[in-house]
């Protein structure tokens, strides 16, 4: 095994940064009452606007939207192959609005944050070192009628540990070197 070999927990940071970081990401989810450098108050609370896995609480007393995600890791061993094993990820959004503030200056909040996460996430290198491709945008049941959703899925292919490794600690892993020095 590799020395950082749970893909998923790695690059769940980094998305997390990527969304945290994002202007436009912050401004819907926080109602523009949230700065950048206030960013991470949209990940604490029991009700948190970014969520790192599929999550709806029962009970949501705040109006808004929120952006679920979490990613599957699957291994690929190509044909004929004993140099290399690769893992292919999936990684979903699950995008979810209150029927009370559907909008946002004017416009959809679910298209806009699903629309931002194409462009941030589909068909490029958006989490570091792999190849991101957009698989589908479809309607979501969060199977509370108080909201509507969207989810989002990417497959991430091209991963191996040769790859992976060579971008060592360029990408913003959040509490990575702690992790690493024990």
């Amino acid at each position: 095994m590799g020395r950082n070999d749970n893909l998923i927990e790695d690059y769940r940071n980094i998305i997390t940064n990527i969304l945290l970081d994002d202007p436009l990401i912050v401004a819907v989810l926080g109602n523009d009452k949230v700065t950048l450098d206030e960013a991470d108050v949209l990940m604490d609370g029991k009700q948190p606007h970014i969520t790192p896995h599929e999550f709806l609480p029962d009970i949501i007393t705040e109006t808004g939207s929120y952006i679920m995600y979490d990613l599957d890791e699957e291994a690929i061993i190509p044909r004929n192959s004993v140099k290399s094993t690769y893992s292919e990820v999936a990684l979903y959004f699950w995008v979810i609005t209150h029927r009370d503030m559907t909008k946002y200056k004017g416009r959809l909040r679910n298209d806009i944050l699903t629309r931002r996460l194409k462009q941030l996430f589909g068909e490029q290198d958006g989490l570091g070192i792999a190849k991101n491709h957009f698989v589908y945008n479809k309607i979501f049941d969060p199977r509370n009628n108080h909201y509507m959703g969207r989810v989002v899925k990417f497959v991430i292919t091209d991963w191996s540990d040769k790859v992976r490794y060579r971008y060592d600690r360029e990408n913003k892993l959040v509490g990575a070197q702690d992790l690493q020095d024990k």
